[in-house]
């Protein structure tokens, strides 16, 4: 798997992280907020290719600047 998408499924992880901490851990409502389908996201955190279009979603979405899917954001703190 290519650097891009380990990000894209790492950077996943924290804005569904981010959800739950707000208590939105339904996968319907989840993805529905994310502007993506249940079925999809589900298939995303089992391995899917993640598109730009689905990032680009995901960033709109959760109000990231274009391209932060993209990138690694571990070593940053979850307080932005």
């Amino acid at each position: 798997m290519d650097t891009i998408q380990l990000n894209r499924r790492a950077n996943l992880r924290t804005v569904l992280d981010e959800l739950a901490t707000e208590g939105i851990t339904g996968a319907v409502t989840r993805s529905s907020i994310l502007g993506i389908d249940d079925r999809e996201l589900l298939a995303m955190l089992r391995g899917k290719y993640i598109s730009n279009e689905a990032a680009r979603e995901i960033e709109w979405s959760m109000q990231r600047r274009e391209g932060w899917m993209d990138e690694d954001h571990r070593r940053e703190s979850l307080d932005m």
